[in-house]
């Protein structure tokens, strides 16, 4: 069946692939390209409390993921995780496999607690933290404004010390 994935790996970015990272993420400005592309560069780096990395799918680009980790806000051995599908690769377990490999990258890494969040109306991904092993700690009330209006994320964790 082509809708089943095989094998996801969490890797640094290949040069080649800016572009296509770009569209992955969604950034359609030169602008928010040129932020961006510090990041892309030193990928497997921690540049500014950023580390960001591929997602690949059976060889293929399909996501960008995200770590974050600053100092004066998290303590040691915590990071919080973002995580970025190509729409034609959303619903096809991926986005479960991501956050299983992400979380065995971190903790290889000697992280001890990785975190994450999606608003409450992506169910999607809500579903792939529960799928994953991550548990749901609580509701972040009005996380960000659109439109004027709050909107509520949904806090999940994953820690090497969960039984």
């Amino acid at each position: 069946m082509s809708d089943t994935i095989n094998h996801v790996v969490i890797r640094p970015y290949r040069a080649d692939e800016f572009e296509l990272a770009c569209e992955i993420r969604e950034l359609e400005t030169p602008e928010k390209k040129e932020r961006f592309r510090e990041r892309f560069e030193g990928s497997g780096q921690w540049i500014n409390h950023y580390l960001h990395l591929a997602i690949e799918s059976d060889g293929v680009l399909v996501g960008d993921m995200q770590l974050r980790h600053c100092d004066f806000t998290m303590p040691t051995g915590a990071l919080h995780m973002g995580l970025e599908l190509a729409p034609e690769s959303r619903g096809k377990g991926i986005g479960t496999q991501a956050l299983k490999a992400v979380a065995e990258y971190a903790f290889s890494e000697g992280h001890h607690r990785l975190e994450g969040s999606t608003s409450e109306d992506n169910l999607a991904m809500r579903k792939s933290f529960e799928k994953a092993g991550w548990t749901f700690e609580g509701v972040l009330h009005d996380l960000f404004v659109e439109n004027e209006r709050g909107v509520d994320y949904y806090s999940y964790a994953i820690s090497k010390f969960i039984k």
